[in-house]
C-alpha cells in the first residue's frame, strides 16, 4: 500500500519537475523572441578598433559582419571606416550591421607615363592624383628648349632607377623627375631641387644661383 502511495506522490513531482523545467525553457524562448522584435538604436562604431566595435554591437544586441576592406590613410589599421545601417539608424534586435575596415596593405597604383609625355606642372597634378609623391626634381640645361616656362620631363625615377610607365608601386612612393631647362649663360651644369615648392625652382639660374 505504501509502496503505491509512494509511487504516486513520485509521479506528482516528477510531473511538477517536468512543468517547471518547460516553464523556464518557454519563459527564455519567450523573452529571447519579444527582445528580438524590438526597435534599438545602431550606435556609432565608425573610427573604433573592430575589437571593440563588434563588442559595442553585441552590447546592443546587434550582430555584424565584415563585408569590405579598404586603405584609408585618414584611420589606423584594423579601425572601421565605415557602417551599414549608418548609427542612430532604428533596427529590430539582431539585425546585422555592415562594417568596413581599414587594411594593413597599401594598395598598388600604375606608374603613370610622365616623361616624354608631360610638362613638369601637368607632371605634379597627375602624381598627386595617383596618391604619389613628388621627390627629387633634377634640372637639365637643354638647348632645344627657348622658354624659362617650358619644363618638359625627360626621365622618371623610383628608388634611384628609370621606372617604366605601368609598373605597379604602392602609393605614398616618392617620384624623381629630370626636367628640362633654357640654358641660361651658356652653362651646362644641372641644379637639384629637393622641395617642389621651393620658390628657386622658378626663379634660379641653371647654372649657379647668384649671391
Amino acid at each position: 500500500m505504501f509502496k503505491g502511495i509512494w509511487l504516486i506522490i513520485k509521479n506528482i513531482l516528477l510531473m511538477f519537475l517536468v512543468l517547471a523545467i518547460i516553464f523556464v525553457i518557454m519563459f527564455f524562448a519567450i523573452n529571447i523572441y519579444t527582445r528580438k522584435g524590438q526597435s534599438v538604436n545602431v550606435p556609432k562604431v565608425t573610427g573604433m578598433n573592430v575589437k571593440n566595435a563588434i563588442e559595442k554591437l553585441a552590447e546592443n544586441d546587434l550582430d555584424y559582419a565584415i563585408v569590405d576592406s579598404v586603405y584609408d590613410e585618414n584611420f589606423p589599421v584594423n579601425f572601421v571606416t565605415d557602417q551599414k545601417p549608418l548609427s542612430l539608424s532604428k533596427v529590430k534586435s539582431g539585425r546585422k550591421i555592415y562594417l568596413t575596415v581599414n587594411s594593413l596593405d597599401v594598395p598598388e597604383v600604375e606608374m603613370p607615363e610622365i616623361a616624354g609625355k608631360m610638362s613638369f606642372e601637368q607632371a605634379q597634378k597627375t602624381l598627386e592624383s595617383k596618391g604619389l609623391i613628388l621627390g627629387e626634381v633634377t634640372k637639365q640645361p637643354d638647348p632645344s628648349i627657348t622658354s624659362e616656362i617650358d619644363k618638359p620631363v625627360f626621365e622618371q625615377f623610383y628608388k634611384g632607377s628609370k621606372i617604366l610607365p605601368g609598373t605597379k608601386i604602392k602609393r605614398k612612393s616618392k617620384i624623381d623627375l629630370l626636367i628640362g631647362v633654357m640654358i641660361n649663360n651658356n652653362t651646362e651644369d644641372t641644379s637639384i631641387i629637393t622641395d617642389p615648392e621651393d620658390p628657386l625652382m622658378e626663379n634660379s639660374k641653371v647654372d649657379g644661383i647668384d649671391n
